[in-house]
């Protein structure tokens, strides 16, 4: 009898050691099956942020090729047109600086130099999907976009390409006055008297001899105040 009840107990101590190993088995697997669930929603989570991500920037990519970048005038400071170009070039910026070549008299002599079209101003092209406006206005020789109503403005693609074709059409230096030019005055009490170009005076007056009172007088006067009559 003793040795009866001692197999049911011993029988029962087994049961219970196996009802709890199968119990820490199925804890074990739920703990492995709710990380593995865990684990592919964080997937699916990222792959649905990725994949959002990249949708985002396919559409600007399309957005920036299907809106082409347009003109607009940059207003530059006294004498940095040429600065100013370099800095928004450095900063991946498209420019345009139209020049035209001229003579100027420099310390004596005739020197051929090539100045801005449009003194002050150049032109920029921008897209409002691809590019930043901000970096401008703090570009050194910049001074500001030109805007109305606090509106920048484009301008039309055909102005662009009449602009270029008037600089390459012009001819490659502005005539500079020589001895025995007949020239007019186009300020003053003598303007649009005609008179006969004589010789430079410094680099910014000439010498000039203008008829009056039946008698040929030397006058020095400014270069911006005479024109070619020819």
């Amino acid at each position: 009898m003793t040795q009866n009840n001692h197999s049911v107990a011993l029988n029962r101590t087994n049961s219970r050691l196996t009802l709890v190993a199968l119990t820490a088995l199925s804890v074990t697997y739920c703990l492995k099956f709710i990380a593995k669930m865990a684990v592919c929603q964080h997937s699916g989570a990222a792959s649905q942020q990725y994949s959002s991500a990249f949708s985002k920037a396919r559409l600007k990519d399309r957005m920036s090729q299907a809106a082409p970048g347009k003109w607009y005038l940059i207003q530059c400071k006294p004498r940095q047109e040429v600065r100013a170009e370099e800095n928004l070039r450095n900063q991946a910026y498209t420019c345009y600086l139209p020049l035209h070549q001229v003579q100027r008299l420099r310390h004596g002599k005739v020197v051929s130099l090539n100045e801005p079209l449009f003194p002050g101003y150049l032109f920029i092209k921008l897209c409002e999907f691809t590019e930043s406006w901000h970096p401008i206005r703090s570009t050194r020789g910049v001074l500001r976009l030109v805007t109305f109503a606090n509106q920048a403005v484009p301008l039309s693609d055909q102005l662009l390409s009449n602009i270029r074709s008037r600089v390459q059409q012009r001819p490659s230096s502005e005539p500079i006055f020589a001895s025995g030019d007949v020239v007019a005055l186009t300020t003053g009490p003598l303007r649009d008297l005609d008179a006969i170009f004589s010789s430079f005076d410094g680099e910014e007056r000439a010498i000039i001899l203008l008829s009056l009172m039946h008698r040929q007088q030397q006058m020095s006067v400014p270069l911006k105040a005479l024109r070619s009559t020819a």
